[in-house]
């Protein structure tokens, strides 16, 4: 028999952690006014509209509804029951529950249609790093991630393995009777022409590649010979792995970016790695050299700052350039600042040539603004000694600096030109004033993507964020009266007697009605109204909603005893008026319609008399 969790465990549960900080590990929260602003994480937005409650210790989105106290956040978030929840922030808050309440909510914990494809990739990483970290077949690939300058805590630490020459995955698994279908859906393997199947990965070290909850979802493969066809092989997008989604080592990194505000992203998984065991721990990498429009929805959530640590080869130049101009397409508001590393080495390459305390120096101190960064990428290709790409070059540059909002950067790039190219500054700013002249009005950075000078934070000054307040819905009188008197109802006794002394009252929209009669559930249990106790009473997840977006309306006043009865008033005698008027038009036209005057005086008679009873009332 199922054990509930019992109500002063939830309660000792809930009031032990901030919502604050247990939401703040998914959304970005920025103080305004009372209450703490962000995006949503269930939908894209642009205006911030997601809203915390410290006081109160709930949430509420003002443009999707969803709303609740931390346990009906982490439910939404993490796709988990109540019970499951409550679990789960007891772990935050380092609260030991009774063995039995554990069991007891795994036992009834339905079946996630995915969780045996996450068991399969859990323990196919296992046997991966098994075979890296203790066998003879592993030792090459060991011994080239040792002179990679990895040591075994962080082989351990990223789940690194190896796959070998010999089938190893497909044996494993089949010896365990693993479903066949389950194996094909994993794509952990090949399938032949025949239907049967292959390991994926063969003779290759193995990159882990985890979600957000930290959950293996996919493989990276790299090749230990150079006669491989594919220096790197990935697994294939499934239902656990969506490449545009995920970053590679973001579960590690959701801390360090949420105390710093700032994310490094690298190209390679093994410059994420190497900067992680140099102490650079808010490093990601994009799966590549292409960054998406939901990585950077997934970045602009947690962090202020982007440091953008591509390679110093022409493609991952040209694959910072794509990521700036992508970044101010989709998060304008993300400061962006490019880690330029000397020689062109990459990451992992500086680290191996310099060690941690250069490279610890070069992230910190080795910043260049957009700006910057585009005029030099601009040089690549150019020869500057020949006079007409010299002038192409200094043309090309002022009509991107025409698009900076900042003149003091602008005049400082300006004099770092005349004076690498032994030019006139007078004439570069005329020429710059002529071309700003000609500029459009509404001036658009489409074509250079370094217009926005907040990504320019030459003196490390960011941007002010303005956080609009959220728009106020249209609600009739006799909605907003019951919505009043529902909030009145719960935060003050005595209203909550003077209205259910009423014998025949009810609220005319369901929710509310149903919200009252929970309550007269609750007050028969409870001494007092404890918000976050009557969410848990609800376990609804659109009661819990539509409970918070009460508490957040900022149209409702305090609690007033000589306004009850106006508000119940509106609510039992003017609303059903109103109606009964409307009623009687409709038959008045139907009558009409049918050519039956005798019926039309008698309607038109009584809706002269409610008419006079309407007048009456106000």
């Amino acid at each position: 028999m199922a054990t509930r969790i019992p109500e002063d465990v939830i309660n000792q549960v809930r009031t032990a952690v901030n919502i604050t900080d247990v939401v703040s590990e998914y959304v970005q929260l920025h103080k305004q006014g009372r209450n703490l602003f962000g995006k949503c994480p269930w939908h894209d937005e642009r205006t911030p509209s997601f809203s915390v409650n410290e006081q109160k210790q709930i949430f509420h989105c003002f443009s999707c509804g969803r709303g609740g106290n931390v346990f009906q956040f982490l439910t939404e978030m993490k796709n988990l029951s109540f019970p499951e929840a409550v679990l789960e922030v007891a772990k935050i808050a380092h609260i030991e529950i009774d063995q039995q309440y554990v069991e007891s909510t795994n036992s009834n914990k339905p079946a996630n249609e995915h969780a045996a494809l996450y068991d399969l990739y859990a323990e196919a990483a296992k046997l991966y790093h098994h075979m890296l970290m203790n066998t003879s077949a592993g030792q090459d690939a060991l011994d080239y991630l040792h002179q990679r300058g990895l040591d075994d805590d962080t082989l351990d630490l990223f789940h690194l393995g190896y796959a070998p020459k010999e089938p190893l995955l497909l044996p494993f698994f089949q010896e365990r009777g693993v479903d066949y279908q389950l194996l094909r859906q994993s794509e952990l393997f090949i399938e032949n022409e025949d239907g049967s199947l292959r390991d994926r990965f063969v003779n290759r070290v193995l990159f882990t590649i985890r979600n957000s909850n930290g959950q293996v979802i996919a493989f990276s493969g790299r090749s230990l010979t150079h006669d491989e066809q594919a220096k790197y092989i990935n697994s294939p997008e499934s239902v656990l792995f969506n490449k545009s989604q995920e970053l590679f080592n973001f579960d590690l990194a959701k801390n360090p970016i949420k105390r710093s505000k700032d994310i490094i992203l690298f190209e390679g998984f093994m410059d994420v790695i190497a900067a992680f065991s140099a102490g650079v721990q808010n490093g990601v990498a994009s799966m590549g050299t292409s960054l998406t429009v939901e990585q950077v929805k997934k970045i602009s959530r947690i962090a202020n700052r982007i440091l953008i640590a591509y390679d110093g080869d022409a493609a991952g130049q040209a694959a910072t350039k794509r990521a700036i101009d992508l970044i101010n397409q989709v998060a304008p508001a993300l400061s962006i600042q490019i880690i330029n590393l000397p020689d062109g080495l990459d990451p992992d390459e500086y680290l191996r040539k310099y060690g941690k305390q250069e490279f610890t120096n070069a992230v910190t101190h080795g910043l260049e603004t957009p700006v910057t960064f585009a005029m030099r990428y601009l040089k690549q290709g150019r020869n500057l000694a020949n006079e007409a790409e010299k002038l192409g070059y200094l043309d090309e540059v002022l009509k991107m600096l025409a698009t900076v909002d900042n003149p003091l950067e602008r005049d400082l790039q300006v004099n770092q030109l005349a004076q690498e190219f032994n030019v006139g500054a007078t004439s570069l700013h005329e020429q710059l004033k002529h071309l700003i002249q000609q500029m459009p009005m509404a001036n658009s950075s489409a074509a250079t993507g370094y217009k926005n000078t907040r990504n320019s934070n030459l003196y490390g000054q960011k941007a002010a964020t303005s956080l609009p307040e959220p728009q106020l819905k249209v609600r009739s009188r006799t909605e907003r009266a019951e919505r009043t008197l529902l909030v009145w109802m719960l935060h003050d006794w005595h209203v909550w007697q003077e209205v259910t002394a009423i014998s025949d009252f009810h609220f005319t929209k369901l929710e509310y009605e149903t919200l009252f009669l929970l309550a007269q559930g609750y007050w028969s249990t409870h001494h007092q109204y404890d918000l976050g106790l009557f969410l848990d009473y609800l376990n609804d997840t659109n009661l819990a909603r539509v409970l918070t977006d009460l508490e957040n309306d900022v149209m409702i006043s305090q609690p007033s005893l000589p306004a009850v009865k106006q508000l119940i008033d509106q609510i039992m005698h003017v609303t059903p008026l109103v109606d009964q008027i409307k009623q009687k038009l409709q038959q008045i036209s139907e009558a009409q319609q049918l050519g039956n005057n005798e019926l039309l005086v008698t309607l038109t008679n009584e809706y002269i008399i409610l008419l006079r009873q309407q007048h009456a009332q106000q």
